[in-house]
């Protein structure tokens, strides 16, 4: 095998999104209509990638082909103005954020876009009752 490493020397932002395919074009076509809008421009390109569903409880890609949107600003840049948008454009769609990239989303919105939340609580009751591997983020998009 070879694995092909690359070193970042330019620094961003970048929130993604899942949505269903079915609806990837759709929203990829009104974040580009929001960039429009906005207060400064847009130096980064629009990421668009497609991936078939999977039975995993938290995968952006559970119980359906999802396609992934994915917005970068420069480092230092203003960007809620952007993610923002681009996040009520996804939640149009029933977005499911990249959970390691930035998003503005809680427990209890994340809890209505995946199937299996119960069952990923279940488990995570059942490994960490006393909840020693949660952090204040996670307490944020998971709940306590």
């Amino acid at each position: 095998y070879e694995v092909f490493a690359s070193e970042r020397r330019v620094r961003f932002l970048e929130m993604e999104y899942a949505v269903p395919r079915e609806h990837g074009l759709e929203a990829f076509s009104r974040v580009r209509s929001l960039i429009d809008t906005l207060d400064r421009p847009i130096s980064f390109p629009i990421e668009f990638r497609i991936l078939g569903g999977d039975d995993v409880p938290l995968s952006t890609a559970e119980g359906r082909d999802t396609c992934f949107i994915a917005v970068h600003v420069f480092r230092g840049t203003p960007f809620e103005q952007y993610f923002r948008g681009v996040e009520a454009i996804m939640d149009d769609y029933a977005g499911r954020p990249h959970w390691g990239k930035l998003h503005f989303q809680t427990a209890a919105t994340l809890v209505r876009r995946y199937p299996q939340w119960d069952r990923f609580q279940e488990a995570r009751d059942r490994l960490d009752p006393t909840r020693r591997f949660t952090n204040d983020h996670l307490a944020t998009v998971l709940g306590r």
